[in-house]
């Protein structure tokens, strides 16, 4: 009974208390351990001598008979109580050294327990810095991704700018000298000043610069300004062949007719 209520005791105490309490009632526990056993030598020896000095009575007390009958008595009663006592001794050194016992393996399973308790944070920790890598290399991956996107949709309306005008004329139009002076313009007279001028592109201008439209065949567009010529990279193109205009109000009126036109780059050649 006592070394259950010892050990339930010295349980509690462990894990109720924090590591360095803990520690200091298990040194008290032990040392009163110690204390009790060496209590209990002590007295183991003191009743020794007593028997002795019984032994030494019993002798004196055979002259009287009464006396040593009451003296019998004393000492078997003693007797009894000191074999009694030896068995509580005994079994409380023995419930004493279980629960030293005990109490050593609770130290190791304790230290055992700090150990994992490292090992499980080592791990912890070497957890934390894989998840937080893979959450950078995510994040990264996540940007890579929105960038793709986006370049996917420029590339997407760059192509539908591109199928548009290949269906289209790319029209740029302006006065014929902003023309020659920016280099969009060649002019020549083959045959000499009688004959009429004749209108070449000679580069080929960004679909993105601002200026350029697109007109697709069979569209009205309109120009402010008279028409002067139509021409691309071969030349002029012919009125009514390729195209049809009308003059009115200050503006031309362009219809492209001609398929073989579509795709190119024309320039429109207003009067200055």
């Amino acid at each position: 009974m006592f070394y259950k209520l010892s050990v339930l005791i010295v349980t509690i105490c462990c894990f109720s208390c924090g590591n360095e309490e803990q520690e200091l009632m298990v040194l008290q526990l032990q040392d009163d351990l110690n204390s009790a056993n060496a209590a209990i030598d002590s007295l183991t020896y003191t009743l020794d001598d007593s028997n002795i000095l019984l032994d030494a009575l019993r002798s004196k007390a055979d002259s009287a008979q009464h006396v040593n009958e009451k003296l019998i008595k004393d000492v078997q009663g003693l007797n009894k109580s000191l074999r009694e006592f030896r068995k509580i001794a005994d079994e409380r050194k023995q419930q004493n050294e279980r629960l030293q016992g005990e109490i050593r393996r609770m130290k190791i399973e304790k230290q055992v327990d700090s150990q994992a308790i490292a090992s499980l944070r080592v791990e912890t920790d070497s957890l934390n810095s894989v998840l937080l890598e893979a959450h950078t290399s995510i994040r990264r991956q996540s940007d890579h991704i929105r960038t793709l996107e986006v370049e996917l949709a420029q590339a997407q309306d760059l192509v539908t700018t591109f199928q548009a005008a290949r269906n289209s004329v790319l029209l740029l139009s302006a006065e014929e000298n902003f023309l020659k002076e920016n280099g969009f313009l060649d002019t020549s007279r083959p045959f000499g000043r009688a004959f009429r001028k004749q209108y070449k592109l000679a580069q080929r201008f960004s679909p993105e610069n601002p200026a350029v439209q697109v007109v697709p065949l069979d569209t009205d567009i309109r120009l402010d300004g008279k028409l002067k010529a139509i021409c691309d990279r071969f030349g002029t193109l012919k009125k009514g062949d390729d195209y049809e205009s009308n003059y009115t109000e200050g503006q031309t009126i362009i219809r492209f007719l001609n398929p073989m036109v579509t795709g190119a780059d024309v320039l429109a050649i207003l009067k200055d």
